[in-house]
């Protein structure tokens, strides 16, 4: 229903331009409470402390749009709702900061479904999608209050806001027109185990487990797959320092002579006394002993990791008597590329793979492309989360990053959504939520990776400047600007 984003926030707009300081405050904040108890409920279901700090932190967000926006409109009067685009958009990025930075209610995401109007956002990544949505908001806004008090305006305005969907339509059928870039075609075949991420620990079913993914990824390579793909922890152990099951993976791989993709639990050993546990990728190929490896680099706060454990100790004990589902694992450090000869043709194929709440992260996703990935592999297990809208809403985050990097990406879920997105953020297959199922799709290398502007940083610092700059200016009182006539803001 992102269609509802183009209005939403006129309601809003109506009542912080009305009230005063504090008054706005706690409007925002109650409109924020409701707005991530609609939305991200379903985090409880994997940590309740992770739940109780989304819930206190994110309306804060709101509350303090809604305090600044409201102090302007009492120094500049109505029309400083113009400024909301640049102070909403500049919230956003500061929120997205940082090691507990949460994107996931990014406005831009209501427009996933819509691919034709998102097609811009190579070049203004999604800051820009952000800032339209509001600026549509922002017009609405004042379109209906023109139709009430002041009819000259009402054309221009219903121009403007026409215009705000007529340009990126236009663009988008341009760029929906314009021929594919060509590409070396990989074929990938995604592994659904629908397993229970609650019993799949267990040492008892640890057999099982094998016996699932190697039964459906038998079945998938009779297609003939050039890679083959499990999702985050389908190996439920640390796969690299348990020789019978290590060994009964590599047999399974070189018996399929077929690359496989897994992800599963690793550890490396610092000194005697301390050992480091990641969330990993592991790429194994045919005939190779070696075994790639990626290590998930952001990591879900009070999930994964408590923030600041290492600065602050004491945040981590008490994180453990709050919740016992907190884990220790440590962020990687390093991009990764993987790479693998693709029989038949004369070259490789490069990828990267993204390791499920890595995927709300535009930037650290683009880095992988900046690093020469041709396409983007994403595992994850939102299993955790049952049949709610967060397997939903993580799978459709996702058409935002292929769009930004031009790039396809094939996503692989334990329980579902797997699915494969285009370059423009179409989702050509999908499975459905709770099936045992493999999926395959024919991708296309991208040819000029790192090429897409939004991976490039000189780009995107510019843009992020520029969001950073209006944000900045719209704080600036009316009295402190040059030109300012007769004690009036423009």
């Amino acid at each position: 229903m992102g269609l509802f984003a183009w209005g939403i926030l006129v309601p809003f707009f109506h009542v912080i331009r009305h009230v005063k300081a504090r008054e706005a405050f706690w409007s925002g904040y109650v409109a924020g409470l409701v707005w991530a108890c609609g939305t991200v409920y379903w985090i409880g279901t994997a940590t309740g402390i992770g739940l109780i700090l989304a819930l206190a932190v994110f309306p804060l967000f709101f509350g303090l749009f809604a305090l600044l926006q409201a102090g302007l409109c009492s120094r500049w009067g109505g029309s400083a709702l113009w400024a909301a685009p640049f102070l909403w958009t500049g919230l956003e990025i500061i929120a997205s900061l940082g090691n507990v930075g949460f994107q996931w209610l990014s406005l831009a995401y209501t427009q996933t479904r819509y691919p034709l109007l998102i097609q811009y956002i190579p070049y203004t990544g999604t800051p820009g999608l952000t800032f339209w949505i509001v600026s549509v908001n922002t017009a609405a806004f004042f379109l209906i209050r023109s139709w009430r008090e002041a009819r000259a305006q009402t054309k221009k305005l219903a121009g403007l806001l026409a215009a705000l969907f007529l340009v990126p339509a236009v663009y988008g059928l341009s760029i929906f027109s314009a021929p594919s870039p060509g590409g070396r075609e990989i074929r990938i075949s995604l592994i659904q185990g629908n397993i229970d991420p609650y019993i799949k620990w267990s040492p008892d079913f640890m057999d099982s487990n094998f016996v699932i993914y190697e039964h459906l990824t038998r079945k998938a390579a009779r297609n003939g797959p050039d890679l083959i793909v499990w999702p985050e922890t389908a190996a439920p152990c640390y796969l690299r320092h348990r020789p019978r099951y290590l060994d009964r993976v590599r047999s399974f791989v070189d018996s399929l002579n077929i690359p496989l993709l897994t992800g599963a639990p690793d550890y490396v050993w610092i000194h005697p006394d301390t050992v480091h546990k990641y969330n990993a990728a592991l790429f194994l190929r045919p005939d190779d002993y070696r075994i790639q490896t990626y290590y998930k680099m952001r990591l879900a706060p009070f999930s994964e990791r408590v923030p600041f454990a290492d600065q602050l100790p004491f945040l981590e004990s008490l994180a453990q008597k709050l919740s016992r589902d907190v884990g220790d694992y440590k962020p990687g450090g390093q991009v990764k590329v993987f790479d693998f000869e693709v029989p038949g043709t004369d070259g490789s194929a490069p990828f990267s793979a993204i390791i499920c709440f890595e995927s709300i992260f535009p930037e650290l996703v683009s880095s992988f492309v900046n690093a020469g990935a041709g396409f983007l592999v994403i595992i994850t297990n939102d299993g955790w989360f049952g049949r709610t809208s967060g397997p939903y809403q993580h799978a459709q985050a996702a058409v935002l990053r292929a769009v930004e990097n031009r790039v396809w990406i094939a996503r692989c879920a334990n329980t579902g959504v797997s699915c494969f997105m285009d370059p423009l953020g179409r989702i050509v297959q999908k499975t459905r939520l709770g099936e045992a199922v493999s999926i395959e799709q024919a991708v296309r290398l991208n040819p000029h990776p790192g090429k897409s502007p939004w991976s490039r940083p000189l780009v995107k610092g510019i843009v992020l400047s520029g969001w950073a700059a209006g944000f900045a200016f719209s704080l600036i009182p009316p009295h402190s600007r040059k030109g300012r006539k007769g004690g009036s803001a423009t």
